[in-house]
């Protein structure tokens, strides 16, 4: 069909600027690579994101010329820093989520949305972990194929270092991963699982030194997935990422109306014994 008579669909050069940002993207034959960074260096997470993820995922979802996404993180670690600057600047760090601001449009909805995004892409998605990864990993272990960096550890800060309930999908995540005796002793203790402990347990698929990492993915996207058929691809993706779909769609809301309550009410508020003074931050 000729490009001008197809339904709507997106083309990455005219998104990809939008969220060059946080977001670096480069595509070969089909296989889009996503590389988080802040400033060039290891991504620092806040509020924009966030966000940003949301359309971004949908824009790549949209364009035809994607087949086969990597996701990966920059320098030392894949998503393991908070920006506590940019979440007080949305008065969202030591402060309660008692506003509809907070509580509604920066918490709940952007992250009943963000894993349901990467879960509604049509493609496969391999994850490079190429470091530790402690926020928000189910970027990471929600895909295809994960392999990692003999550097990296999985953690997560919810309860222990963050003062929040874990329940933006994180409960999902560990339960079905670990089981649930030992996913709940990871999200109560902050319990940090090491490279090679990941591969023992199930979390990924390979672990590799750092410099082999992401042309392994790249190894894997072009012999697993570019030589099947587009169709192939496509419907097996959707076959054996359903039960993860299922399980968000069920769970995630009620984690998230948990999470933001405890955050509205609770004393200290979110972040707060970071932003004390002498807190490692």
């Amino acid at each position: 069909m000729p490009d001008d008579q197809k339904p709507y669909r997106t083309r990455l050069e005219d998104y990809a600027p939008s969220f060059e940002e946080f977001f670096a993207l480069r595509r070969e034959e089909g296989i889009l690579e996503i590389r988080m960074h802040t400033g060039g260096g290891p991504l620092r997470w806040g509020i924009e994101a966030h966000r940003l993820l949301i359309p971004l995922f949908q824009h790549i979802d949209h364009d035809e010329d994607n087949e086969v996404v990597i996701l990966t993180g920059t320098g030392s670690s894949f998503n393991a820093h908070t920006d506590l600057d940019n979440y007080q600047r949305y008065g969202a760090a030591g402060k309660r989520w008692d506003t509809e601001r907070t509580g509604y449009d920066l918490s709940y909805l952007d992250q009943t949305r963000e894993p349901l995004a990467l879960l509604s892409l049509n493609v496969p998605v391999i994850c490079a972990i190429n470091g530790p990864v402690s926020v928000h990993t189910e970027l990471a272990l929600l895909n295809d194929i994960v392999i990692c960096s003999e550097t990296t550890t999985v953690s997560d800060g919810h309860w222990k270092r963050v003062d929040i309930v874990p329940g933006d999908g994180v409960h999902t995540v560990f339960r079905e991963l670990l089981g649930p005796n030992r996913g709940r002793y990871l999200l109560y203790t902050g319990e940090s699982i090491d490279a090679a402990e990941a591969l023992r347990l199930g979390l990924v698929g390979e672990v590799l030194p750092a410099d082999r990492l992401l042309p392994r993915a790249w190894e894997l996207a072009r012999e697993v997935f570019m030589t099947k058929s587009r169709a192939q691809r496509r419907l097996t993706r959707a076959l054996l990422i359903q039960p993860w779909r299922e399980l968000f769609t069920r769970e995630l809301a009620l984690g998230m109306a948990h999470e933001s309550l405890a955050c509205a009410i609770g004393d200290p508020p979110p972040f707060a014994g970071l932003l004390a003074p002498g807190a490692g931050r």
